[in-house]
C-alpha cells in the first residue's frame, strides 16, 4: 500500500502528500479516483486510508484544516516522521457525498465533516472551531449544513 503511515489514537493511517494518487492493494470503499485525481493537490486537505475493524475494507478519509496550517510543510514533516499530534491539531475529518441546495436546487458533491470516525479524542471541539463553506457554488445563496469544499465538477 502507498501513502505514508500516521497513527491517530489507535488507527494506523496512510497518509497521502498533496500531488500523491491514493493506491491500495485491495479495494477502497466508495473509491472514485477521478475525484481523488481532482482533489489531491487541495490546499486545505490530505488524504487518509484507515480500516476502522480488522476484516472490514479500507475507507478513504479527508483531513480537512480552516486555519492556514502549511500541508506542505506538513507534508515533509510527516515525510520525515517528524509530525506530531500537534501538527493536526486544526484537522476535522470528511467524506465525500452529494447533496442538493433546496433553495437553488443545484446538485453538487462536497466533502462533509463526519464525526463518526473518532480519529481525534477531541472531534467535537474540533467540529466548532471549524470553519465551513456555507455559500451555495451556484447561486450564491447560505447553505446550510457542514460541507468542508466543494468538489469542483468534473471536467471533459
Amino acid at each position: 500500500m502507498a501513502g505514508l503511515t500516521v497513527r491517530f489514537r489507535k488507527w494506523d493511517t496512510q497518509y497521502f502528500p498533496a500531488g500523491e494518487l491514493v493506491r491500495a492493494d485491495e479495494p477502497i470503499r466508495d473509491f472514485d479516483e477521478l475525484e481523488d485525481r481532482l482533489l489531491a493537490d487541495h490546499p486545505r486537505m490530505r488524504r487518509i486510508l484507515v480500516r476502522l475493524l480488522p476484516g472490514r475494507p479500507l475507507f478513504r478519509f479527508y483531513l480537512h484544516w480552516s486555519d492556514g496550517t502549511d500541508l506542505v510543510s506538513l507534508d515533509r514533516r510527516v515525510a520525515a516522521g517528524t509530525a506530531t499530534e500537534a501538527d493536526f491539531a486544526g484537522a476535522v475529518v470528511g467524506e465525500p457525498y452529494s447533496t442538493s441546495h433546496p433553495a437553488c436546487g443545484a446538485r453538487f458533491r462536497v466533502i462533509e465533516m463526519t464525526t463518526a470516525v473518532p480519529l481525534f479524542s477531541d472531534s467535537l471541539e474540533r467540529s466548532h472551531a471549524h470553519a465551513y463553506r456555507n455559500e451555495c457554488p451556484a447561486c450564491g445563496e447560505r447553505f446550510t449544513g457542514n460541507a468542508l469544499e466543494f468538489i469542483p465538477p468534473e471536467t471533459p
